[in-house]
């Protein structure tokens, strides 16, 4: 705008100078201004139109050439109703702050920020759940019932678990990823406290019987019961009920009686507990003497020449105390066959092979008689009671084979 100078601004009259410069400020001005004819109603409205941004202080009935309205109209503005909201069909726009109110259709962009009371399926690549319940939105995800246990409750039903610690044993564990490390860590070793894999115990669970279970060769196995022979009766001979029992017969009946294992050993009955009375006929016997119990006044070595005693009340026979005396026999060492066995005394032989203590030098065939201390010497006499089966000619005391008459 021109510059003009006032008398009254100044306070003085105005010089030639300045009021020349004034009359030119005003044609200046003037000279700068729109003619009349270019102020119409539509020269004004063009103008109008072109003044933008908050504060103009204009109020027109449109705005960038749009009609205003609180609703939904194609083509308008939109401004609040009196509730304070406004309605449009799409709102395309960068919205920056916060979105107070409800969402009422399809929201296309990126949400920054929370959102409360979604109302909808938001698609699990828009970051939603797919879904509008719970059970629904665990299936959409692939989650399995896992999903809602407690921690400290957990329940896995089938399926594998991979690639996590060791359990320890107190936690139901074993504390270990190989089944070596297993067993020891458990205290167990394999033919110790657990039972190798065997074929023959497979074998044997898959046996529906019962009885008694023999191992075969290569596995194989075979089931057996005890079972009764002749003069044999048997309890519990499949071993379920109780131990089998095997019983003799108290009274057997026999043919004959085989016995096995080396010639000359083996017993029937025992020294304590004999049969009374055998019947059968004998084709041998192991010694060579007949011999009876005599009860004797002390006990004499086997060899010793008795006599009968002359005791009344004494023993039944005493060692031979005088020459040629008649002989009651020898105390036998091993007699073939001995009478009145269970009465008191000791054996002595009769009859037959037994060795004798001579006293001298003695042949073979030689007749004997007895001497003092229990001994004998040859001597051809009455009273002579055996015959030498062998030569000696120590003049000791020794024992000799003799035969008894």
């Amino acid at each position: 705008m021109a510059t003009i100078v006032l008398r009254s601004v100044k306070g003085s009259p105005l010089t030639i100078a300045e009021a020349d410069a004034n009359f030119d400020n005003l044609n200046t001005e003037v000279g700068s201004k729109l003619t009349a004819t270019d102020y119409t109603a539509a020269d004004v409205l063009t103008k109008i139109k072109t003044v933008d941004g908050i504060g103009s202080g204009l109020d027109a009935d449109l705005l960038d050439g749009l009609n205003s309205s609180n609703t939904d109209t194609t083509g308008n503005t939109v401004v609040t109703r009196s509730s304070g909201n406004f309605s449009a069909g799409t709102i395309t726009a960068a919205l920056v702050g916060n979105v107070t109110g409800n969402v009422t259709g399809n929201l296309t962009g990126t949400v920054t920020g929370n959102a409360t009371n979604v109302s909808g399926i938001v698609s699990i690549n828009n970051g939603g759940t797919g879904a509008t319940t719970e059970s629904t939105a665990r299936t959409a995800l692939g989650l399995g019932t896992i999903s809602t246990q407690a921690a400290s409750a957990v329940s896995i039903t089938g399926g594998s678990i991979t690639g996590i610690t060791d359990l320890a044993i107190a936690d139901g564990g074993t504390g270990s990823s190989t089944a070596i490390q297993a067993r020891t860590n458990l205290g167990l070793t394999i033919g110790a406290d657990i039972q190798p894999f065997s074929n023959e115990l497979t074998n044997i669970a898959a046996q529906t019987g019962t009885g008694l279970f023999i191992k075969g060769s290569s596995g194989s196995y075979y089931q057996r019961t005890i079972t009764a022979g002749n003069n044999i009766s048997i309890t519990n001979g499949d071993g379920i009920s109780g131990n089998p029992t095997i019983t003799g017969s108290s009274n057997p009946s026999v043919n004959y009686i085989v016995k096995t294992g080396t010639n000359g050993e083996g017993d029937i009955g025992q020294s304590a507990n004999r049969f009374n009375v055998i019947y059968g006929t004998s084709t041998s016997a192991r010694y060579a003497d007949l011999a009876e119990r005599y009860t004797t006044d002390i006990e004499y070595a086997p060899g010793t020449v008795v006599v009968v005693s002359y005791d009344e009340n004494g023993a039944e026979a005493t060692q031979s105390f005088g020459v040629s005396q008649r002989v009651l026999g020898v105390v036998s060492t091993n007699p073939a066959f001995l009478m009145n066995d269970e009465a008191p005394g000791q054996a002595i032989a009769l009859r037959g092979r037994v060795p004798t203590q001579v006293v001298g030098p003695i042949r073979k065939g030689q007749p004997l008689v007895s001497m003092p201390d229990g001994h004998a010497a040859s001597g051809d006499h009455q009273n002579s009671f055996a015959i030498a089966l062998e030569t000696n000619l120590d003049s000791g005391i020794k024992l000799v084979e003799c035969v008894i008459l």
